[in-house]
């Protein structure tokens, strides 16, 4: 299996790619990681992963960096149609728009717009940092993603997404209200909490991505 983590100087990429072997090596699948921004490396992966650390106009300003990544990656999911995985603002990138730092266009992938946690007590501080539990929203992904039920999950954000169409929300985790932990639709899916730091929640998680066949 060839899984390809998008390059774009955003990203925990030696954790996650650290990760991922460990979780392989554990549950005996045979892959082989690269790191890349270009263009065959991406459209020949078996797996896509968008990491993204940091704020959204940034990542999205590094991501446009990669010629024509539009077009890249609407091939990768829309006619070769292979499993595609955000990660944090790597899940952020994949809505509508954001309002990180201004109104900013996202790709689009998902009817979501990415706005900042509400902090309605002096226990919701933001960011939001820490371990929470997960719950999954979708049953009929619980024999895909049982990691993500009831299972907890490291976060950092400040940021949040925010869903139009209920049944794109895979999971959600209680922050002082309700917000999206993971999203999915056809062969995309996206988390807000970073799987490379959630230890062994983490990688069943990572290998169920691994061995998702949507």
């Amino acid at each position: 299996m060839n899984i390809v983590i998008i390059n774009y100087n955003s990203g925990n990429l030696a954790s996650l790619t650290n990760s991922i072997y460990s979780t392989a090596k554990k549950y005996e699948i045979v892959c082989k990681i690269d790191i890349s921004n270009k263009p065959e490396k991406i459209l020949n992966a078996d797996r896509l992963i968008l990491p993204g650390v940091g704020d959204f106009y940034n990542c999205k300003k590094q991501l446009l960096k990669i010629k024509d990544i539009d077009d890249i990656l609407n091939e990768f999911i829309k006619k070769k149609e292979r499993p595609f995985l955000g990660i944090c603002i790597g899940m952020q990138l994949m809505a509508k728009n954001s309002y990180e730092r201004g109104k900013n266009k996202g790709l689009g992938l998902f009817d979501s717009e990415v706005k900042i946690i509400k902090s309605i007590s002096k226990d919701i501080k933001v960011p939001h940092m820490g371990w929470n539990d997960v719950y999954l929203e979708k049953e009929a992904y619980l024999k895909n993603f049982s990691s993500l039920d009831k299972n907890n999950f490291y976060f950092v954000h400040s940021y949040h997404m925010q869903c139009n169409k209920e049944n794109e929300v895979l999971a959600s985790v209680n922050y002082g209200e309700k917000l999206v932990a993971a999203v999915c639709k056809n062969n995309i899916l996206g988390v807000q909490f970073h799987p490379e730091k959630s230890q062994i929640a983490g990688q069943k998680f990572l290998k169920e991505f691994l061995l998702w066949r949507p």
